[in-house]
C-alpha cells in the first residue's frame, strides 16, 4: 500500500512538469538576437549610387558575403527565444561595379511604407519571350 502511494505522488508530480510550463517558465530562457539589426533610420538613408564603403557604414558588415557573387550582400536579423523566433527580417543588397543597384527583402516592408524604395531600379526581369 505505501508503494502504492508512493507511485502515485510521483507520477502526479512527474505529470505537473509537462514542457509546456517549463517553456513558459521565464527565469532562465534568453531571448537571442543574431545577425544585423536592420535600423529603420539606416533603411531610409539607402538610395542606389551609394558605394560598399557607404552602404558598410550604414548597415555595417553584411552576415553573409559570397566570394562567388562578391555583387550581393545579405543582412539577416533574427530573435528567438526557447528554440522559437518571434522576429525575422532580411535584406539583399546587389551592387554593380562598387554602386547599390537595387534591394530585396522582408526589411523592405518599411521603405514600402515611407515611399523611399520608388528610388531604386526594380530588379531586372527576364522572360523567356524574346520578342519583348
Amino acid at each position: 500500500m505505501r508503494n502504492l502511494i508512493f507511485i502515485l505522488a510521483c507520477t502526479l508530480a512527474l505529470s505537473a512538469c509537462n514542457s509546456h510550463r517549463v517553456s513558459q517558465f521565464p527565469s532562465y530562457k534568453l531571448t537571442i538576437e543574431q545577425g544585423n539589426e536592420l535600423d529603420e533610420k539606416a533603411l531610409s538613408q539607402l538610395q542606389p549610387g551609394l558605394s560598399k564603403a557607404q552602404v558598410r557604414s550604414l548597415l555595417g558588415s553584411p552576415l553573409l558575403t559570397d566570394i562567388f557573387h562578391a555583387d550581393r550582400w545579405d543582412y539577416v536579423f533574427m530573435v528567438s527565444r526557447n528554440g522559437v523566433i518571434h522576429a525575422q527580417a532580411d535584406l539583399t543588397l546587389f551592387f554593380e561595379g562598387d554602386a547599390l543597384k537595387y534591394v530585396e527583402g522582408d526589411a523592405l516592408d518599411y521603405l514600402q511604407s515611407q515611399t523611399i524604395l520608388k528610388k531604386f531600379q526594380q530588379k531586372p526581369k527576364t522572360t523567356g519571350n524574346s520578342n519583348e
